[in-house]
């Protein structure tokens, strides 16, 4: 549908941006199509279609504040949508992994919280988050990790931006209180209906000690996506064109957080036995590339640690943002992968309490 007149002001700064810009110099947009995309969970995403009177791209990504009230609520604690635009504008330039180009964002009362994507809708794919990963593939998103950690491992100046979102090694303002409120509210019984009885019993004790285990992350730190799994992605033709998208909780914090949750999130629990070890040592390894000194045995260690990620990030996030079939049953599916990687690697060894 076209965009509604309620919107004219978004169509006029998009407009302005776009024509202001390389992106179609010269050139004056005339109409804007669009077509939801997608079924993000913190912003609405919108595929736009572009008609103009001189040269410009045919079609575009737009992703803004979400519509729904209890996302668009929760999106603006967690600062995700400033968080994401700053993220393209200032640090997507400098690191090696592979996003979606930038035309820029739209500002609403000063503050960035719109972003314009390049559309990859018609040249890629998004990724299956109810089967498991193809090998070749998870290893291929574990290096895009590489590309991002990196470059800014233990910078000083990456990690002082006040706007990257900081929830390892810190304390985290009523984690346990909303942890426990999600899995007490519908979580325990609709999505642990799904796990062993080991599986919700860790997943109980685990929920009050969560602020005790992230204070006990001390390091190394640099960028952490927060939810680096494959619904986050997206495929190209070739096998090596893999794309990550939704940067609305980047952040600073420990680097096996993310490996851990791409593991736990893509993989049941006999691939990921048979591949970790192997994918660890890797990482430490590739990580070398860039100047960074970790030693595999260390690495081993930090990921053991970090095998909790998936409660931390999906126990709290099962009962804030939209919920639908899809999400229940994604849910259910990865909160029982995700207790089962924290028993079988012991991570309790790092918890205190």
């Amino acid at each position: 549908m076209t965009v509604p007149a309620a919107r004219v002001d978004q169509v006029q700064l998009l407009a302005a941006l776009l024509e202001s810009g390389a992106v179609a110099e010269g050139a004056a947009l005339l109409d804007v199509v669009e077509r939801p995309l997608g079924i993000g969970a913190l912003a609405d995403t919108l595929h736009l279609t572009l008609q103009w009177d001189g040269e410009g791209p045919a079609t575009a990504v737009l992703k803004l504040p979400a519509e729904d009230d209890l996302a668009r609520a929760t999106a603006a604690t967690l600062g995700a949508y400033e968080r994401e635009a700053r993220f393209y504008l200032d640090l997507a330039p400098h690191l090696g992994i592979r996003v979606p180009r930038c035309y820029g964002v739209l500002e609403f009362d000063g503050v960035p919280q719109g972003i314009l994507l390049e559309d990859l809708s018609t040249t890629h794919r998004g990724g299956d988050q109810f089967s498991d990963l193809d090998p070749t593939i998870l290893r291929l998103a574990r290096q895009q990790l590489v590309r991002m950690q990196g470059p800014v491992w233990d910078d000083p100046v990456t990690a002082s931006l006040p706007w990257l979102h900081r929830r390892l090694g810190v304390p985290i303002p009523e984690l346990h209180a909303r942890m426990a409120r999600s899995w007490r509210d519908g979580g325990r019984d609709a999505i642990g209906s799904a796990m062993t009885p080991a599986q919700r019993e860790f997943v109980d004790w685990f929920i009050p000690r969560a602020e005790s285990w992230s204070l006990g992350l001390s390091g190394p730190m640099t960028l952490v996506h927060h939810d680096f799994r494959v619904d986050n992605m997206l495929f190209g033709a070739r096998p090596d064109d893999l794309v990550v998208i939704d940067f609305q909780t980047v952040g600073w914090g420990v680097p096996m957080f993310d490996v851990a949750y791409l593991m736990g999130t893509s993989l049941g629990p006999e691939p990921r036995r048979a591949l970790e070890r192997d994918e660890i040592a890797r990482h430490a390894d590739e990580l070398g590339e860039h100047g960074v000194h970790l030693e595999a045995a260390a690495a081993w260690d930090l990921y053991r640690q970090a095998s909790v990620a998936v409660l931390v990030m999906l126990v709290s996030a099962s009962g804030s943002v939209k919920s639908s079939e899809r999400s229940l049953a994604m849910y259910r599916r990865l909160l029982a992968s995700g207790a089962q990687m924290a028993l079988d690697l012991d991570a309790a060894e790092f918890i205190g309490g």
